[in-house]
């Protein structure tokens, strides 16, 4: 009897086993959807307060979605103009809307307009990496290195003139000091032609005042050209990715106050003074 006994509190024991390994399943199973609910649930807030105090600490600019009224930054795409407006303001500048700003962010949405256009009847894709930056400068068109220029070179692509001309013409109707820098990354150059980043850089720049002036109806006074070399970079240039954005060419319609800081000519600082 004993044994008979013995032998059936084993086979209960062996009985209620499994319940130890479909807790433990069961357990894990939890685990892994808290895990997944948890992950899918971003706080949007924090998220974005924790982006906004590593970038003041590292003195860059904001990226802030506002409203599509507000001047900003505008990207060419095959969507219609009235898309989500970006606006770069600098960490600590917060300063309120002006109607030099509304300005500028018409004169912004129309260049995108004219270019599409002109993209669209000459059968090419639109230039969705120009980007349109409103601060305190101005209103920065930032067009890449790929798009006006080869490698190496500072003479601009013929097949891009077509668009060259449709940004000119749109540029020619503003009174506002227009200044051309060109940028290049940190890789340094040495050609009979350029032997440092600085010609390189400043060829660009005066290549594209050259053509404004010879092929349309602009005041010479109104323009300037500057190099930069690799000195102003936007991105670090450590890594591919950012010396590509490094290498641009940055076509600057001066804000009146910047304007300010622009050298006079001979005749008016001459009228300024006798007044």
């Amino acid at each position: 009897m004993s044994k008979k006994k013995r032998k059936h509190e084993e086979e209960h024991e062996n009985l209620e086993r499994w319940l130890v390994s479909y807790a433990d399943f069961i357990t894990l199973l939890f685990a892994f959807f808290v895990t997944m609910y948890a992950i899918s649930r971003v706080d949007e807030t924090k998220l974005g307060s924790a982006v906004e105090s590593l970038q003041r600490a590292l003195g860059s600019l904001i990226q802030i979605q506002v409203p599509a009224r507000d001047a900003g930054v505008l990207e060419f795409q095959t969507s219609p103009i009235n898309n989500e407006v970006v606006t770069l303001v600098n960490a600590r500048d917060e300063s309120a809307k002006t109607p030099e700003k509304e300005y500028l962010e018409r004169i912004a949405v129309q260049i995108q307009f004219e270019i599409e256009k002109t993209t669209a009847e000459t059968g090419k894709t639109p230039p969705n990496q120009i980007k349109y930056i409103i601060d305190k400068r101005g209103l920065t068109i930032r067009v890449p290195e790929s798009f006006f220029f080869k490698s190496g070179q500072a003479s601009v692509r013929p097949e891009i003139l077509p668009v060259l001309d449709t940004l000119a013409k749109s540029l020619e109707k503003i009174s506002n000091h227009i200044r051309i820098e060109g940028h290049t990354d940190s890789v340094p150059i040495n050609t009979f032609l350029f032997p440092s980043n600085w010609e390189l850089s400043t060829a660009r720049a005066t290549t594209i005042v050259r053509y404004l002036l010879s092929q349309h109806n602009f005041d010479p006074s109104k323009l300037s050209a500057t190099g930069y070399a690799e000195y102003r970079p936007i991105a670090p240039n450590n890594r591919p990715e950012g010396r590509m954005q490094n290498r641009r060419v940055d076509v600057v319609i001066l804000s009146t106050k910047e304007g300010e800081t622009e050298p006079l000519d001979g005749r008016s600082a001459k009228s300024k003074t006798a007044q």
